[in-house]
């Protein structure tokens, strides 16, 4: 009796060991199986991003073709009737499509220009901010950004200011790389932000403003006395077409507006700096490209070059 009591617990414990042999075996291949999934999605993944990128330099060639073709057919100014605003839709490429858009950038407002030694450009910056009903004194918290000076201005911030913060940090003394460093400055919480990232750019300190391709409140910098609905008409939906600056100001001359004497200093009715969008999606995987690209149309400088890439939203 002891004997069938021994050998029966006997099996019991070889069938225990063997049912964890068999988990054991089952979790092991689980893990492989899963290590080799995830090895093969990165692979795909990095292959992918690879194959996204190239598209984005042929959409770079693209853009610069289109550049090309718009000087030709106009080389004086530039509008949003331009060949190069007709965005490229959807198209099918091998694993996905791709689309594209271009913006011109010299129809916002340059950041860094308020680093420059020019004192006119935060007059005019100020007046964007009162067209979107923002502090006007943001200009100064700006400038003290940029500014290698240590010395806040009135109504301004540096080190002392960013340096008592919750997480502390000191202010750029440079210009700016990208919009969203607006963040990091005193007085921009969310709203203000989203009140002017819009209308304000990155860009090489210097650079102007096309009156044909600007938005109604940089429109409205032109002038202090400048109302919404006077903007609204000189912008026309967005189908702008001076072919000078002096025909804007026999326009507005028209509206009892005259233009300030340095206005040709700041607006101008062509565009140096374009922003290309590049959208692909492979393998359903997004992927969205941008590059800053500056056409020059003449002397030692003229011809395209791109001047930033980056991933990411804008």
């Amino acid at each position: 009796m002891k004997n069938v009591s021994s050998t029966a617990a006997q099996r019991g414990v070889a069938l225990l060991v063997a049912l964890l042999v068999v988990a054991l075996v089952t979790l092991l291949v689980a893990g492989l199986l899963d290590r080799g999934e995830l090895s093969a999605a990165r692979t795909r993944n990095s292959l992918r991003a690879a194959q996204a990128t190239a598209y984005a330099q042929g959409l770079e060639d693209y853009a610069a073709h289109v550049l090309r073709a718009a000087q030709i057919e106009q080389p004086n100014f530039d509008t949003n009737s331009d060949i190069w605003a007709i965005p490229l839709p959807p198209t099918p490429v091998p694993g996905g499509t791709i689309s594209a858009r271009m913006r011109d950038m010299n129809g916002c407002f340059n950041l860094n220009n308020l680093g420059s030694n020019n004192a006119d450009y935060p007059k005019y910056f100020k007046r964007l901010l009162r067209a979107l009903q923002l502090d006007p004194t943001l200009a100064n918290v700006i400038i003290d950004w940029l500014s290698i000076s240590p010395t806040a201005s009135s109504g301004g911030a540096k080190d002392n200011f960013y340096l008592a913060q919750p997480l502390p940090y000191r202010s750029a003394n440079r210009v700016f790389a990208h919009v969203s460093e607006l963040r990091l400055l005193k007085g921009v919480d969310n709203n203000v932000y989203q009140a002017l990232a819009p209308y304000v750019c990155v860009l090489p300190t210097g650079s102007m403003i096309n009156i044909n391709t600007a938005t109604v409140p940089i429109l409205r910098m032109l002038s202090d006395s400048m109302t919404e609905d006077q903007a609204t008409r000189i912008w026309s939906n967005g189908q702008a077409h001076y072919l000078s600056l002096e025909a804007v100001g026999e326009d507005l001359k028209q509206k009892q507006i005259a233009l300030d004497g340095d206005a040709a200093l700041i607006f101008g009715v062509q565009s140096t700096y374009f922003q290309a969008r590049g959208d692909i999606t492979l393998d359903a995987l997004p992927f969205t490209f941008f590059s800053l690209i500056e056409h020059r149309n003449n002397g030692a400088d003229a011809g395209i070059r791109v001047l930033a890439r980056y991933r990411g939203s804008d």
